[in-house]
């Protein structure tokens, strides 16, 4: 009885075996998961720029208002300054809270250069030192000016932490900048930096 039992279990083992009915199943097991991953990360990519994408479009399109003295004129104030770069930027993320805008001008390019925080320095502490504080001053006509807007991305995808620019996090600072110079406009230009 005994061998007549584990007869049957060899025949039932070497069907198994042999059989091919659920290999698909098994296969999609093994390479579902990494491919769904990828799929992830190239899907929240996509996204991130898009986001740096529409905020760098949003910056130029504001940065307009102070290289052609509208800004300085209207006078146009810090916050109405960024509810200008939110107008657009809003489609896509939320910017009234989460994006730090940053204007300066000075005399010249080189000190324009000089005087500028490092990109990653704009904005809110996330385990840096903030050296860059509040700066809105728009310049006085034909002067160099620089306007950055930041935001915050924070992955959700599993391993894109090597992507993120702000050390000990998992958060990655997109920028959006326009440098140049004002035109000769009439008038005088705020200076509250």
């Amino acid at each position: 009885m005994f061998k007549g039992l584990m007869g049957r279990w060899r025949e039932k083992l070497k069907r198994f075996r042999a059989s091919e009915r659920g290999v698909a199943a098994i296969e999609f097991a093994f390479v579902a998961p990494p491919f769904l991953m990828v799929l992830g990360v190239v899907i929240e990519t996509g996204v991130m720029m898009l986001n740096e994408y529409v905020l760098q479009s949003s910056v130029s399109d504001a940065s307009r208002l102070v290289r052609t003295g509208q800004a300085q004129t209207s006078p146009l104030s810090a916050s109405d300054f960024k509810i200008k770069i939110c107008n657009q930027a809003n489609l896509i993320m939320n910017c009234t809270s989460n994006v730090t805008v940053y204007v300066r001008s000075e005399a010249n390019f080189a000190t324009l250069q000089a005087n500028l925080p490092a990109f990653v320095s704009i904005g809110p502490t996330v385990g840096i030192t903030t050296t860059a504080g509040n700066c809105y001053k728009t310049g006085q006509p034909s002067q160099p000016a620089a306007v950055i807007a930041t935001y915050d991305w924070n992955f959700t995808m599993v391993g894109m932490g090597f992507l993120a620019n702000l050390p000990g996090t998992s958060t990655r600072r997109l920028i959006g900048f326009s440098i140049f110079q004002n035109e000769p406009f009439p008038g005088t230009g705020q200076a509250t930096c």
